[in-house]
């Protein structure tokens, strides 16, 4: 589709495209006449919890967290406890105010309220009581109050409402906030409630819009109390659960050390212990000594013991003195005999200076070494015997004898001493010993109690820190309060409008666009050709009584003659040479408007100086009779009137312009469908040819309502199937064409009739037609044609 196709399809259709517009535009306005009034308030709340200071000096803020901790708040701000809350408050509000005051809600909807509410409700209000409030209980929530409403009388009533719509589910409060959708007291309406973070900022906003300006503020007021009382109370009970669980434990620790502490001066008072660690040291140290003294006198007695043995011996010593010394001087004799054999082995090196084995030099100053350590301790041994008592003469041998046994005697007293002292000792011990197991045992137990004590006091100190945060951190502020609202939002009644227009402007031009894409009628000479599969041999255009200023008579000539022009051409390109030629007028569907075709096309010829004979079938047709009035309808779309020019001259008869020679009848017969050609026809029925013919047109009925002779248009030199342009091409016309298409599918052309004045541009151009310079500068514009001129 062209920038132009476009245009005319827009301008053929501009009354509809404005109409349907301004009609649903018009019925938008009628409904919106009583437009029902909104009010909008808002509310700003600082939270802190992005850039908010915190006692704990190593908190550290997260994005993540931070976006957490708003959208935790935001659900509480949503949650249905707090929907409820706000609910029953402003349910609350409104019944215990004695008269309509339009700063809480106004007088229309205040008796609207009066008469819904029943009688049993009202048993549920506080009166009578100026008992103040006490500003410690969590519950009381700081929405402003007229001076007619007691504090004390209002909480009391919103907890017993509270109370009676959480009862059950057949109560007036639980209707109210659960099925009254229309109100202001239900959860759909407390709903609309929006809230929101203002960007990355610490604030949140909510914001409202109602029917009343009152209720408005007044219920953005309990919902910014609600929200922070929520809010706070769900922070501090939460820090406030873990403080309360930390004294606890810390009161059990507590206990527990003290009772592990009291087992153990228990312990030391039964034991006899005032410090068991320096009672314990004291014991082993006199232990100790005590043993190194045992130890010594052990000795000393072993001493005097052996020397006893000594004395003893003293007879044989003498003898054995002789022997050490003989065994001296044989070992001085070898040690001399070694000695000579290194001396001369070194001198060998020494005169000769020849490498000699050192291993065995080695060898024999290693023997030689030996011999003289060997020597020695015979020699000191020796020194021993002559210096110590195995060598003294025999008459001092007697009088150290003695002393050495009676100072045994005396050792050995003191060995009994020490060893009764040493079985107390080990009494001392085995009371000490299991004493010192479970001193270390209690000990152990206290440290783990007091450990425990600590870790519990230091985790208390957090959680009280962790407290305080969170106190500091839930304490919500209004920096914003609600606003009373003093005008009402503007409508969208405009936006309505001009929506509906447009959309009606939309859907309609859619609806255009789809009929005209999915439109698969044969249209003009291009979609035919596509359609059917037959070369196009023109068209022929609807004859319109209103043919709006075009040139129609000279269109109508104009495309006979070009149709008789390829006619005469194909027969030339065919080299079709023998008279008279035959063409064969056809169509598949009845009233394609094939005898106007067939008659046109004979007096075009005629007028040309052909012979023609024009051969139609019997037809009882009917005259066409003009419509009268040309549909309401259509005029107020803007539409072209549908009626047809009878009068036209090319819808005449072909026998006011053929003369009798050259049209004829026939009968359609038995014998008709045996016929040949032209001449059969004829003959059949008593027709005679007058002169030689150049051209003889046979017009057939409907192919698909009846049979035809197959020879006769098989025979025939052309064959010209007549479409309307209206119509689809389905599957019954290809049924029908099927046979002739393979026995004479060269031969067979087309024309479309009836076609829209618009298509035959594509044969003529610019149709004839008086244009004005701006029509026509625009058309030029559209095609892009901004050089194109009508002359030289």
């Amino acid at each position: 589709m062209t920038i132009v196709d476009f245009v005319r399809l827009i301008w053929k259709h501009i009354v509809l495209l404005l109409l349907v517009p301004i009609l649903l535009g018009s019925l938008v306005i009628v409904l919106t006449m009583d437009p029902s009034y909104t009010y909008s308030s808002e509310t700003i709340l600082y939270t802190g919890l992005a850039t908010g200071s915190s006692i704990d000096m190593e908190k550290k803020f997260s994005t993540s967290a931070t976006n957490a901790a708003f959208d935790n708040l935001i659900n509480i701000i949503k949650s249905r406890d707090t929907k409820e809350e706000v609910a029953v408050r402003l349910f609350a509000l409104h019944i215990m105010l004695p008269e309509a005051n339009p700063k809480y809600i106004s007088k229309e909807l205040y008796d609207e309220l009066k008469l819904k509410v029943p009688e049993n409700i009202y048993e549920y209000i506080e009166t009578g009581n100026n008992k103040p409030v006490n500003t410690g209980d969590t519950y009381v929530v700081k929405n402003p109050l007229p001076p007619e409403i007691n504090r004390y009388n209002y909480e009391k009533t919103v907890q017993n409402l509270l109370k009676l719509m959480r009862s059950s589910t057949d109560n007036f409060m639980y209707e109210v906030f659960n099925f009254d959708e229309n109100k202001h007291y239900s959860r759909k309406a407390v709903s609309d409630i929006k809230a929101q973070r203002i960007n990355s900022s610490d604030l949140i906003k909510l914001s409202y819009t109602v029917n009343d300006p009152g209720i408005c503020q007044q219920t953005l007021a309990i919902y910014n109390s609600v929200c922070i009382v929520n809010y706070k109370n769900i922070k501090e009970n939460r820090s406030d659960a873990v403080v309360k669980y930390f004294l606890k434990e810390l009161e059990n620790a507590k206990l527990n050390l003290k009772e592990a502490e009291n087992r153990l001066l228990e312990f030391n008072k039964s034991s006899n212990i005032i410090n068991y660690y320096e009672q314990s040291k004291a014991v082993a140290v006199v232990k100790e000594d005590m043993q190194v003294n045992y130890k010594r006198i052990k000795a000393e007695l072993a001493g005097l013991q052996a020397g006893k043995r000594k004395f003893e011996e003293k007879l044989k010593i003498q003898e054995v003195i002789q022997e050490k010394n003989n065994v001296i001087l044989d070992k001085k004799k070898l040690l001399g005999n070694l000695n000579f054999k290194i001396a001369l082995a070194q001198a060998e090196i020494e005169s000769s200076n020849k490498d000699i084995d050192l291993k065995k030099i080695t060898d024999l100053k290693k023997q030689s070494i030996q011999l003289t350590n060997a020597i020695k301790e015979d020699v000191d041994e020796l020194y021993t015997y002559q210096n110590s008592i195995d060598g003294l003469p025999i008459s001092q041998v007697l009088p150290g004898w003695m002393n050495n046994e009676v100072e045994a005697e005396k050792m050995k007293a003191q060995i009994r001493v020490i060893e009764g002292q040493n079985n107390d000792f080990q009494e001392v011990y085995a009371e000490y010993a299991p004493a010192g197991a479970n001193m270390k045992r209690l000990e152990r137990e206290i440290d783990v109690a007091e450990r425990g004590y600590l870790s519990i006091l230091h985790s208390l100190s957090l959680a009280k820190l962790k407290l305080q945060d969170s106190e500091l951190s839930s304490d919500l502020k209004t920096v914003d309060p609600p606003f009373f609202p003093l005008k009402p939002n503007p409508t969208k009644r405009a936006i309505l409008i001009i929506a509906a227009a447009f959309l009606g402007g939309i859907l309609t031009l859619g609806l255009i666009f789809v009929m005209e894409y999915f439109d698969d009628s044969l249209r003009n000479s291009v979609k035919g050709t596509k359609e059917t599969g037959f070369e196009s041999l023109g068209m022929i255009p609807k004859i319109l009584l209103d043919s709006r200023g075009i040139n129609l008579p000279f269109i109508q000539k104009r495309l006979r003659e070009i149709i008789t022009q390829k006619i005469i051409h194909y027969f030339g390109i065919q080299k079709i040479n023998q008279k008279p030629k035959t063409i064969i007028v056809f169509s598949t569907q009845k009233l394609e408007g094939k005898t106007v075709v067939a008659g046109n096309l004979a007096k075009t010829l005629k007028q040309e100086g052909k012979k023609v004979l024009y051969l139609n079938y019997d037809q009882k047709q009917k005259p066409l009779k003009p419509k009268k009035k040309s549909p309401i309808l259509t005029k107020m779309l803007g539409y072209p009137d549908p009626r047809i020019d009878v009068d036209n001259e090319f819808l005449a008869p072909a026998s006011t312009y053929l003369e009798a020679s050259e049209y004829g009848v026939y009968k359609i017969n038995s014998k008709f469908y045996d016929v040949e050609n032209y001449t059969d026809i004829l003959a059949q029925n008593n027709l005679v040819a007058k002169g030689h013919l150049d051209f003889v047109i046979i017009e057939l009925p409907a192919i698909i309502y009846h049979n035809y002779p197959s020879e006769l248009i098989t025979n025939a030199d052309l064959n010209i199937l007549v479409c309307r342009s209206n119509r689809t091409w389905s599957k019954a016309d290809k049924a029908a064409i099927h046979a002739l298409k393979e026995s004479c599918d060269s031969k067979i052309k087309i024309i479309i009739n009836g076609v829209r004045l618009n298509e035959i541009e594509s044969l003529l151009g610019d149709l004839p037609k008086k244009r004005n310079k701006a029509r026509k500068k625009l058309k030029s514009m559209f095609k892009f044609q901004f050089l194109a001129k009508s002359e030289i």
